[in-house]
């Protein structure tokens, strides 16, 4: 029980320290504080579906720019407060995933990664030609309706604690075993008796909602929205980047690999983008082959692995002793957060 509820404890912990160190923040880093936590969300999001239910997606764009349209049409067009707005964007892109599920959900492996791609620009292509949303030009938020500074960090600091406790209940409740047993082999979960449409279905809707609510919070940060920024594909590339860079399929990884993707590369060299983009596709070739559980996996299980090998007693050439092989059994299976 205690193993279970201290992540849960820790993640509450965390999120109550840093929404109410808010306030002390300079602006410069709340800005930055806001956009890694936007990251943050978006690639957890995505890593609860690649990652747990192996539906390897390239629409988070499709749901962020939906979340980022919602609030800014909602706030222009209906003059209603930010929350309900922000409220609106999960709900709607939660709804177009259950429109889209029914095509989707036929769709498994590369073609599914395809089949969201294509949804994707279809979005921004609907999007900018829908005159009404602003057309290519895009909306402009009204400013006294949109929370900044302090309040927009707080808001980002709920939504990726949000993203971060979806994640620990999928990776310790028997849903997230369901999820595991239908990416590791889909018909023998399907024998087994898992509902595989009803869990895909659950984990789309999950995943989506938590995106779009990303989406509101980028709309309230940009407070322009257009086509161009809230629609663009970097999006779904970045999720997937940082969730495989950091590590799929765990909890800290996706985390680890925001502040490598986003800190380490896209912002630390925001004047040399080329360069940038340059290094981000020699990082995932590396990963993927050096590291392709990435980079906290390997963080988790190096270190042990090579303690265990230095303590190897001599069992005569080219052959393990018998308690060794146990040790690095053990360290193979290891529990990676």
């Amino acid at each position: 029980m205690i193993r279970r509820l201290w992540p849960a404890a820790l993640l509450a912990l965390i999120t109550v320290c840093i929404f109410a160190a808010a306030p002390a923040i300079s602006l410069g880093n709340l800005n930055l504080g806001v956009t890694l936590l936007c990251y943050l969300a978006i690639a957890q999001a995505w890593n609860v579906l690649g990652g747990y239910s192996g539906q390897v997606s390239l629409g988070a764009a499709a749901f962020v720019s939906t979340g980022a349209y919602t609030t800014a049409l909602l706030l222009i067009h209906t003059g209603i407060a930010w929350p309900l707005a922000l409220a609106g964007a999960g709900a709607s892109a939660a709804l177009l995933a259950a429109l889209l599920a029914v095509p989707l959900l036929r769709l498994h492996g590369d073609y599914f990664a395809v089949g969201t791609l294509a949804i994707s620009i279809a979005i921004q292509a609907l999007i900018s030609n829908w005159q009404w949303a602003g057309g290519a030009s895009g909306l402009t938020l009204p400013i006294s309706a949109v929370p900044s500074g302090a309040k927009l960090f707080q808001i980002a600091v709920l939504i990726a604690a949000i993203a971060m406790a979806v994640i620990l209940y999928v990776r310790q409740s028997a849903f997230g075993l369901r999820l595991a047993a239908i990416r590791d082999n889909e018909p023998a979960a399907a024998g087994l008796g898992v509902w595989v449409t009803g869990h895909r279905l659950a984990v789309l809707l999950i995943s989506s909602a938590v995106t779009g609510f990303a989406g509101a919070v980028i709309a309230f940060q940009f407070l322009v929205v257009s086509p161009d920024q809230v629609a663009s594909l970097s999006w779904s590339l970045n999720a997937l980047l940082m969730s495989i860079v950091g590590g799929a399929g765990t909890v800290m990884g996706p985390v680890l690999g925001v502040f490598i993707v986003y800190y380490g590369l896209t912002y630390a060299l925001q004047d040399q983008q080329t360069l940038s983009q340059v290094l981000e596709g020699v990082l995932l070739v590396v990963i993927v082959r050096f590291a392709p559980q990435g980079v906290w996996p390997l963080l988790c299980t190096g270190p042990r692995r090579l303690l265990r090998m230095s303590r190897r007693p001599e069992t005569g050439p080219g052959v393990p002793a018998a308690a060794d092989t146990a040790a690095l059994a053990e360290v193979e299976s290891a529990d990676l957060v």
